[in-house]
């Protein structure tokens, strides 16, 4: 029996309106929720509170802002954590959810969160936003002045509460970095889902903003099958009615490749968009990302430079958002404490960089921007030919193909074929190429680079040498030391 085609089409409004009270309906609090006063609510809200307004005047402006995590469970807490960074300087700010939320498993949040609240202590490593509901959220969003987003799940309470942005964009993260057993045809079906409910309220006049990461690599690897998929999931959404988005790029260390990459994939989505037919989607701005699925410094002096690092790049780069973590966010769950200190020495490098418009020119950099380029559309076009010009379909074939591939994912479904490595200068290489539809060019381009450093450490580059570049962030390096750092 042949599979039914899923097809890059927009959702009939009878299947989403019976999906969206199904899925409020695993909680009580989900009753709370009334889609029109939902609707009426968000267009209240001050431009101040609106997410995509916030980031267009930021660029417009030229600032930026920093892009944290935080979360934690009582209310009255996760009030002050935010005041908190609010008045570090952040207007763009995260609700993020704790790990039982993001799991479903909302009795057992309940129990933890009414312990949390007759002792005050943090024993759920973020807000369940689910239990709280739309009158405490609400709350939450009327104590500070600045933008919500929540993060780690895509829920109606966050918007019915005021929160507005809806996390569909993380769709391709989920499966590909954190799922085990997660089919593709099951990430298009809760992809199409998540952005077409916010379609039905752009249909209404509430644009509600998406942040695209895309397929985060495990490991150090080139960006291109990340930047493809940022591209997949942006026309995704905007068949589905989604009228405001802007891509997360995901940090590697290397400097001339990540300003590379920062240039690149705002204009390459902005490129698709408008060839499929989208051009009333808009581009609400670019995020540098500090989130690699690699280990990162542990100790004081090294947090703190990777967290400057990333916002340097960001200044630099004149973005109007960075993708941040506290300093201490490796060690469990920050306090309003650390993350001033750690948001003030980011913004003071905005303030500091950002400000002076320097007109940045690194060498090598436009030579990475037109490989990756190269990359992407010889991905992309190969895309589109399996799936007969339909992209949905196009993608869950090359997944299944190895055309769309990455490394270490933990996902079984994933082909894992290929192996990205450092070359003598920390930028990220393929290893192996697994079936990734390149060019004799562009292979060759990368395995000449490796070969650089091969002839420095007088050994060939194999997959030990992947396992030693995972390590070498962590130890202040951009490039792992053989035979292993100590």
């Amino acid at each position: 029996m042949s599979k039914m085609r899923i097809v890059n089409k927009r959702i009939d409004d009878d299947l989403l309106m019976k999906k969206r009270r199904e899925e409020l309906d695993k909680w009580p609090t989900g009753k709370e929720v009334d889609f029109e006063e939902a609707a009426a609510f968000q267009k209240s809200l001050p431009d101040s509170k609106i997410w995509w307004k916030v980031m267009v005047k930021l660029r417009e402006e030229g600032r930026m802002s920093v892009f944290p995590r935080a979360g934690t469970p009582v209310l009255e807490k996760m009030i002050e954590l935010c005041q908190g960074l609010r008045e570090s300087g952040v207007v763009l700010i995260p609700v993020t959810t704790d790990s039982y939320t993001r799991l479903g498993q909302f009795e057992k949040v309940q129990g933890i969160l009414d312990e949390c609240n007759k002792t005050g202590k943090a024993l759920l490593n973020g807000y369940p936003i689910i239990n709280q509901g739309v009158k405490q959220t609400r709350k939450l969003v009327e104590s500070v002045d600045a933008a919500f987003s929540p993060r780690g799940i895509s829920s109606e309470i966050a918007i019915a509460s005021g929160l507005t942005t809806y996390e569909c964009g993380l769709e391709f993260i989920t499966w590909g970095a954190y799922s085990k057993k997660m089919t593709i045809q099951e990430l298009v079906g809760r992809w199409q889902n998540g952005t077409r409910v916010a379609g039905w309220y752009a249909d209404r006049g509430v644009i509600l903003c998406t942040d695209l990461h895309g397929w985060l690599p495990g490991a150090p690897y080139p960006l291109s099958v990340n930047i493809v998929t940022l591209i997949l999931q942006a026309l995704t959404a905007a068949e589905q009615g989604q009228k405001a988005l802007y891509p997360l790029v995901h940090m590697m260390g290397n400097m001339a490749q990540d300003m590379a990459w920062i240039r690149l994939t705002p204009r390459l989505i902005r490129e698709y968009l408008d060839k499929f037919g989208y051009k009333d989607t808009m581009i609400t701005g670019c995020c540098p990302a500090q989130t690699p699925l690699f280990p990162v410094a542990l100790d004081m002096g090294g947090a703190f430079a990777y967290l400057s690092y990333a916002a340097m790049v960001g200044a630099l780069s004149k973005s109007n958002a960075t993708d941040l973590r506290s300093i201490d966010e490796a060690a469990g769950v920050p306090n309003k404490d650390t993350n001033a200190v750690s948001y003030r020495a980011a913004n003071w490098i905005f303030d500091v960089v950002r400000e002076q418009q320097i007109d940045f020119q690194i060498k090598d950099s436009e030579e990475e921007e037109k490989i990756t380029e190269m990359e992407v559309r010889a991905i992309f076009d190969k895309i589109v030919d399996l799936g007969d010009g339909d992209i949905i379909d196009g993608t869950i074939k090359a997944v299944e193909s190895g055309v769309l591939d990455s490394p270490w994912s933990p996902n079984i479904t994933v082909k894992d074929k290929v192996l990205g490595v450092r070359d003598a200068h920390g930028a990220c290489r393929y290893l192996d190429f697994g079936n990734l539809p390149f060019s004799k060019q562009i292979k060759e381009f990368h395995r000449d680079k490796i070969a650089e450093r091969e002839k420095l450490e007088g050994k060939k580059a194999d997959y030990h040498t992947a396992v030693r570049d995972l390590w070498s962030f962590s130890k202040g390096k951009i490039v792992g030391a053989p035979p292993y750092d100590k």
